[in-house]
C-alpha cells in the first residue's frame, strides 16, 4: 500500500561525527487520517463512540486523499 511517503522528513547533521541521519516521522497517510479525525470531531458529536469504525473511516478518508493526490501528480 502506498502510504504517501514521509509527512515530515528531517535530516539531522552531527557536525562532530560528520554524519547525517534521516528521520521520516509519520507517513502522509497517517497525517491525513489524523486530520480526518479532527475534521470529524468538529462536525459531529457522535464521532468517538465507536473507535474502530471511527479509525476505519479516518483511514478511508486518508486513502481517498492519497488517491486524489496521485491523480493530480500524474
Amino acid at each position: 500500500m502506498d502510504d504517501g511517503g514521509p509527512a515530515f522528513p528531517l535530516v539531522f547533521f552531527d557536525e562532530e561525527a560528520m554524519v547525517s541521519t534521516r528521520a521520516d516521522g509519520m507517513s502522509l497517510r497517517d497525517w491525513f487520517a489524523g486530520q480526518a479525525l479532527v475534521a470529524g470531531q468538529s462536525r459531529c458529536e457522535n464521532w468517538w463512540p465507536q473507535p474502530e469504525q471511527t479509525a476505519a473511516h479516518a483511514y478511508r478518508v486518508a486513502d481517498a486523499l492519497l488517491a486524489e493526490r496521485e491523480m493530480h501528480d500524474a
